[in-house]
C-alpha cells in the first residue's frame, strides 16, 4: 500500500511538471506512465487501476479536475496497457500493437473531452477561427520585418499546411499514437532495466525493413484519392489521403533505415550518422516545397 501511495504521488508530480515547465515538461512527459507500469509489475493490474485513480485525484487537488482527468487518459490507459503487455510476457510486437490502440483511444477521448469543455472544434475546423490565426501569425513575422513578397509566400505555405492538417488529422493522430508508444515503452525499458527488469529490446535502426503490403497500402491511398476526385467523393479522398500521409512518414523512416544501413557499413559514427539523418529530413522538406 506504502509503494502504490508513494508511485501515486510520483506519477501526480511527474503529470504537474510536465504541463507547468516548458521543455522539460514534454521530456518529463515520456516518464509519466513508468511509475505504473512498475505498479502493474510488482502488483496485481487490480492494485496499479486503484493507485491510477488515486494519482488522477491527486491531480484534481493541485491542479484541477480537468488535468486530473487528463492523467487518467493521458498517461493512465497507457501505462496499464504497456504493464499489462510486459507482465504478461507478450511480445514487443503485440506490446507495441496494444499500446498504440490504447494511446489512441486515450487521445479519442481527451479529443472529445477538449471538443466539449473548450471547444477544440472551433478552433481546429472554424474558418474564421483559422483566418485568426494565420493573421496574428502574419502579424509577428511582419513585426519581425519580413517584406511584403515574403509574408504573401509564408500565408501560402500555412494555408496549405492547415488545409493538410484538417483532411490528414485521423492519419496524425494514429502516427502520433505509434510514436507515443514507442517512446514511451523505449524509456521504460531504458529505466527498468537499472531495477533488474529485463525488458524486449527493439531490433537495430539500420535492419529495419518495410513490408511489401506498405507499398501497396499507399497505392491504395492513391486508387482512393483519384476514385474521389473522378467520382466526387470527398469520403474517398479524405481517406486516401490519411493512407497516404501515414505510409509517407513510415516511408520516411524506413529509408532513414537504409541510410543507417549504408553507415553503418561504412562504420561511420553515431555524430556523423545523426547529421546525415538530419540533412536527409531537411532535404525531403525542401523539395516537397518545391
Amino acid at each position: 500500500m506504502v509503494e502504490g501511495a508513494f508511485l501515486a504521488a510520483i506519477t501526480a508530480v511527474l503529470f504537474i511538471i510536465s504541463i507547468y515547465i516548458p521543455l522539460l515538461g514534454t521530456l518529463v512527459s515520456f516518464l509519466c506512465p513508468l511509475p505504473i507500469i512498475i505498479l502493474c509489475l510488482r502488483h496485481s493490474i487490480k492494485f496499479a487501476i486503484i493507485s491510477t485513480f488515486i494519482s488522477g485525484i491527486l491531480v484534481t487537488i493541485l491542479a484541477g479536475p480537468l488535468q486530473g482527468l487528463m492523467v487518467l487518459l493521458g498517461f493512465g490507459i497507457l501505462g496499464l496497457t504497456l504493464g499489462f503487455g510486459i507482465k504478461k510476457g507478450l511480445s514487443l510486437t503485440d506490446i507495441i500493437i496494444i499500446g498504440s490502440i490504447a494511446s489512441l483511444v486515450s487521445k479519442g477521448l481527451i479529443l472529445l473531452i477538449g471538443f466539449w469543455v473548450l471547444d477544440l472544434n472551433t478552433v481546429l475546423f472554424d474558418i474564421e477561427e483559422i483566418d485568426k490565426i494565420i493573421t496574428q501569425s502574419l502579424n509577428f513575422y511582419s513585426n519581425m520585418g519580413l517584406s511584403p513578397e515574403q509574408l504573401a509566400t509564408l500565408k501560402d505555405s500555412l494555408t496549405q499546411t492547415i488545409s493538410i492538417v484538417k483532411i490528414a488529422f485521423p492519419g496524425m493522430i494514429i502516427l502520433a499514437s505509434i510514436f507515443d508508444t514507442i517512446l514511451n515503452y523505449w524509456v521504460a525499458r531504458l529505466i527498468l532495466k537499472r531495477f533488474g527488469y529485463k525488458l524486449a529490446n527493439f531490433s537495430p535502426f539500420h535492419n529495419w525493413r518495410a513490408s511489401k503490403s506498405f507499398f501497396w497500402s499507399y497505392l491504395l491511398g492513391m486508387i482512393l484519392i483519384i476514385l474521389g476526385t473522378v467520382y466526387k467523393v470527398p469520403l474517398l479522398n479524405k481517406i486516401g489521403i490519411n493512407i497516404q500521409v501515414f505510409f509517407a512518414v513510415a516511408f520516411l523512416i524506413y529509408g532513414l533505415s537504409l541510410t543507417s544501413f549504408i553507415l553503418e557499413r561504412f562504420k561511420i559514427k553515431n555524430f556523423l550518422k545523426w547529421v546525415v539523418y538530419v540533412l536527409v529530413c531537411f532535404r525531403i522538406s525542401y523539395i516537397e516545397k518545391k
